[in-house]
């Protein structure tokens, strides 16, 4: 049964509302699993000749999500694609998860009830198990955390490592989506003003983790490193390089700015290419490859998923990522996000803004 739509929580009571989780995440309780929730500990078969990947994060209200930006059904959904994101960007599947929500007493059961039915869909559609997890109650914010594990197969695990000096640094599909999305609710743009609105929207509330063009690129095994771009090239980019000793250049006229991220960034004067290299959140996937490898793994990409790859720079000897304009002229990336040097969600969509617009 439903939790009591207009009911808080500290009334409904702990034991029901954990009933509740179970009963919801029964729906997403796939093969291997030998004991679910409801035990001290959830007990799961390992698949043979793989090896095992963790990976886990957290969303905080007023950091990560307002409550009047997404629904609550939105706000479940991204706790739990973003760890989907991290095991494809390892090349790998996703297989078990547990989730720990953390709420105020006086947050109703409806709100409960549809983050519940959005990390159970999220899991649904991308294979995941819901195994169990933790509830408490707080004084302050609503937290939702997801730890998630998956399987890879050896010999086609991908890492951020292994960054070659000439390699080609690729992208999947196109970036800045989510970062105007991001921008639109800042500045509370009315929906009824442009068609592309809904679709930077959707991209910032409903993100589509690539999983199956990350097994398409691990299973040709000719790509050096990969990880999926959840910060934004601004911060990831340097991460990718800095974890090979090696530097990466990006050419700003060919990173692929998604057309309804250029519609509304023309329509609020924001600089596109800001918001599509350090808005983050677009968790696309950055990987590099030889360059003669790079037809052969966007054939594969396509020709499994329909996602296009381009090629935005290369890898050298030496440090540091750089940005190449048109003209040829080397440029600072804009500032990426930095959550203990941004302690809000809506100084998060300052800081995307102002990095957008200087």
């Amino acid at each position: 049964m439903k939790l009591e739509r207009d009911v808080p929580i500290r009334e409904i009571g702990e034991n029901r509302v954990v009933a509740r989780f179970r009963e919801l995440a029964s729906a997403a309780s796939g093969k291997g699993v030998l004991v679910g929730s409801g035990d001290d500990a959830a007990v799961v078969s390992v698949a043979e000749n793989r090896l095992l990947l963790l990976t886990c994060d957290m969303m905080v209200e007023g950091i990560h999500f307002r409550r009047d930006w997404a629904s609550a059904e939105q706000i479940g959904w991204k706790a739990m694609v973003q760890n989907v994101s991290d095991i494809a960007a390892m090349g790998g599947e996703p297989a078990f998860a547990v989730a720990s929500f953390a709420a105020p007493g006086t947050l109703s059961g409806q709100v409960v009830e549809e983050i519940a039915e959005g990390l159970v869909a999220a899991a649904s559609e991308y294979g995941v198990a819901l195994v169990g997890g933790d509830l408490v109650g707080s004084h302050g914010p609503i937290v939702v955390d997801v730890a998630l594990t998956g399987w890879v197969e050896k010999e086609t695990m991908l890492l951020r490592r292994g960054v070659r000096a000439g390699d080609a640094v690729c992208v999947t599909s196109s970036l800045g989506a989510s970062a105007a999305g991001l921008a639109a609710l800042q500045r509370g743009l009315p929906r009824e003003e442009m068609p592309e609105l809904d679709e930077v929207l959707s991209a910032h509330r409903e993100p589509r983790p690539r999983l199956a063009e990350g097994r398409a690129i691990a299973r040709t095994g000719l790509a050096n490193a990969m990880m999926d771009l959840s910060d934004g090239l601004t911060d990831d980019l340097p991460r990718l390089g800095a974890a090979s000793g090696a530097g990466v250049r990006v050419d700003a006229d060919r990173v692929p700015i998604d057309p309804s991220c250029a519609a509304v960034a023309a329509r609020l004067g924001l600089d596109a290419l800001a918001l599509a290299t350090a808005g983050g959140e677009d968790y696309e996937l950055l990987f590099t490859c030889p360059r003669q490898a790079v037809n052969e793994i966007a054939s594969a990409v396509a020709s499994e998923t329909g996602t296009s790859v381009t090629v935005i720079g290369e890898a050298f000897a030496g440090e540091g990522a750089v940005l190449v304009d048109a003209a040829g002229e080397s440029r600072p990336f804009a500032t990426g996000f930095d959550h203990f040097g941004n302690s809000s969600h809506s100084q998060r969509a300052a800081r995307s803004e102002s990095s957008a617009e200087g």
